[in-house]
């Protein structure tokens, strides 16, 4: 935050571009609002079958 020279109005700076790109990419896949959830750690997807494989390891060694 930068801070006007004759007031004490504060200005916002650049957007972050890494932080947004970021974002949105997470948001694409699904990660942030996605529809179908991991059982086991509650990552969000966008398809039912990449929530069902996310955790997939952990869910075999549990049934064994």
């Amino acid at each position: 935050m930068t801070r006007e020279e004759e007031g004490s109005i504060l200005q916002r700076d650049r957007p972050n571009s890494t932080y947004e790109l970021l974002l949105r990419k997470a948001v694409s896949e699904g990660r942030i609002g996605g529809d179908h959830r991991c059982q086991v750690c509650g990552m969000r997807y966008n398809n039912d079958e990449e929530a069902n494989s996310c955790c997939e390891k952990v869910l075999q060694l549990n049934r064994l």
